[in-house]
């Protein structure tokens, strides 16, 4: 059995690392079509998806002694570490060298790409070249590294890790659900719509504090309430002591999550994976959860505007309040798209002329009129696909006010029925 067999999901990453391992165990495979092993390899992504494990399914499986650095000491004891580390590596090669988590190994300010941990790093990566010596690392925060450390030539490899996908995350929970009573009735493709791309600790600390839940209140098994639980405050920061809206603020509130709903719903089919009237912590609106891996910036600015409209609608006469973020979010994406197709009319501007701030002010006025009329244009289309499809807002907005929570499938079956 493959150590990579071990870890859930990531086929496209296991591969690249089975590859590298192949590298390593039949060198002279690679050596007679004239291919040598990259001198480094960085895993890079947010905290918590299992960069670490990988990495250390690599080690396993490439059969070779490794020489690991994470940083649990002092500064002068950390640069001693790394050179030792890279000191014993070359002595036993072929070997690995593994620095774990290594933007952390210099944070004494907020500009420290020339930190002597960094230095001393790229030091000993040069002078372990054609040692036989692999370097391995993992790293949080990218950025915050020099570009002369990533660079090619000392790691040649760079993968970046990005949440599990739904087919993923589902894999994960029920591995994670393993030794758990759980429910018939739960819903594990709605549950893992409700946290697809999150990172697997996030599915662990959901799925065991469901279980707390349900422990809590002496039921015999977990059921899908437990779990809502547990989504809103774990993914969602939601507090356990939600403030009691009225009747008024919680119809608005659906409505307005509603509209964001069916937008999202209408712009990309089975995208919605929860909405619910709940706020998140110092937040006075609810929370809807696109399931959809990427939006385009034309769908992410009808989206946003889609709560609005949709509270002005059902209305009439009056103003949505509350929605400042949503707009900002629109108009930035509404920004971006322009800036992409270069449709805001730059010109080309002499950065040495003396009139250059004159003009970059100019442009700057010009391309916000533009962004504010492409806003209200986007307001108008989000109106008339709210009018088209006003009786699953409807729905939606009377199942919220009901339920407080519905889930994809939900979401699902009233599109169903206003179809039919």
């Amino acid at each position: 059995m493959s150590a990579f067999d071990q870890v859930i999901g990531y086929e496209s990453i296991k591969n690249e690392l089975m590859q590298v391992c192949d590298m390593i165990r039949n060198p002279e495979v690679y050596k007679q079509i004239g291919a040598v092993l990259p001198r480094g390899m960085l895993l890079y992504g947010d905290p918590g998806l299992g960069k670490t494990l990988m990495a250390k399914a690599l080690i396993r499986e490439s059969g070779l002694q490794a020489f690991s650095v994470r940083k649990n000491k002092g500064k002068k004891d950390l640069l001693s570490e790394i050179a030792k580390a890279f000191r014993k590596a070359e002595e036993q090669a072929p070997a690995i060298v593994f620095l774990d988590d290594m933007d952390k190994f210099a944070n004494e300010d907020s500009n420290h790409r020339d930190a002597d941990e960094y230095v001393a790093i790229q030091t000993a990566i040069d002078d372990v070249k054609d040692k036989n010596v692999f370097v391995l690392a993992t790293v949080n925060d990218y950025n915050k590294l020099p570009r002369s450390l990533r660079r090619c030539g000392r790691f040649d490899r760079q993968i970046e890790f990005t949440s599990p996908n739904p087919a993923d995350a589902a894999k994960i929970m029920e591995y994670y659900l393993q030794g758990k009573k759980v429910d018939p009735s739960v819903n594990l493709d709605d549950l893992s719509r409700m946290l697809d791309y999150g990172s697997c600790a996030v599915l662990e600390t959901v799925l065991n504090e469901a279980a707390i839940y349900a422990a809590y209140e002496r039921r015999e098994t977990i059921c899908m309430p437990e779990l809502i639980r547990a989504v809103m405050r774990e993914a969602y920061d939601s507090p356990e002591t939600f403030r009691k809206m009225s009747e008024e603020e919680i119809r608005q509130t659906a409505i307005h999550e509603a509209g964001h709903a069916v937008i999202c719903e209408v712009l990309i089919p089975g995208g919605v994976g929860m909405v619910s009237v709940r706020a998140e912590r110092n937040s006075c609106g609810g929370i809807m959860h696109r399931c959809a891996d990427k939006l385009t910036d034309e769908q992410q600015a009808l989206i946003c505007l889609g709560g609005k409209a949709a509270v002005e609608m059902m209305n009439p006469g009056t103003i949505a309040e509350g929605c400042a973020w949503d707009l900002t979010r629109a108009a930035r994406s509404i920004r971006q798209q322009m800036e992409n197709s270069a449709a805001l009319g730059f010109a080309l501007i002499d950065v040495q002329s003396d009139n250059y701030n004159e003009m970059s002010q100019f442009l700057n006025h010009r391309g916000e009129i533009v962004v504010q009329t492409e806003l209200e244009r986007y307001m108008r289309r989000v109106w008339e696909i709210l009018q088209q499809h006003r009786l699953f807002l409807e729905k939606i907005t009377e199942e919220l006010v009901q339920k407080e929570t519905l889930l994809h499938s939900d979401i699902q079956r009233i599109k169903v029925s206003c179809e039919g």
